[in-house]
């Protein structure tokens, strides 16, 4: 019986301790994207990105989907992108899901292979930022705005979210890299 009880402790606690850590990750992302933002033509360019990345290896594809999600979208509602929010929280847990699920297929844990993992889920963010900017202009500019029209304004974030996706890698990949070589993981 003793034994048995030991063991749902265990479990408990792990979960206690899961969500610590997705709490302090949450909190980092939106703390690393609310550190350097440099304004765009719909929203903002920050390094959040790279935090979003080391997620996926510090926490795995589903707990680090949640935390970057709820950090980014936290980061909306608290500087008021607050019609972005859903959006972004669906983006940002889609983009570490991505992430993940190339990162686990085989064995290989290369640099290349993260670079090109974290390329992947940056090329869904574009295009999901991309269609939900034209939505939301379809939405909140009313009538007189085309759907071509709403994807024409839409564009002109593009090379911000190609530049923060470029930023983000370069950012994340060496300090992956000194996490795996200490094993902080």
């Amino acid at each position: 019986m003793e034994k048995k009880r030991s063991n749902q402790v265990s479990k408990t606690q792990i979960k206690v301790r899961d969500l610590i850590y997705m709490a302090l990750m949450s909190s980092i992302v939106l703390l690393g994207t609310s550190l350097i933002t440099i304004p765009s033509y719909n929203g903002v360019i920050h390094i959040g990105d790279s935090i979003i990345f080391i997620s996926v290896i510090l926490l795995g594809k589903k707990k680090g989907a949640i935390s970057s999600a709820l950090g980014m979208f936290l980061f909306d509602i608290l500087h008021g992108y607050t019609y972005w929010a859903p959006f972004t929280f669906i983006i940002k847990g889609s983009m570490v899901l991505i992430a993940g699920w190339i990162i686990e297929r085989g064995d290989n844990k290369s640099t290349l292979k993260y670079a090109f993992a974290f390329l992947m889920s940056g090329v869904f963010m574009i295009g999901a930022y991309f269609l939900s900017g034209a939505l939301i202009k379809m939405l909140f500019l009313g009538e007189g705005i085309t759907f071509m029209n709403a994807l024409i304004v839409s564009s002109y974030d593009i090379p911000g979210n190609i530049l923060q996706v470029v930023v983000g890698i370069v950012i994340a990949l060496p300090l992956i890299k000194a996490i795996e070589t200490h094993k902080i993981t």
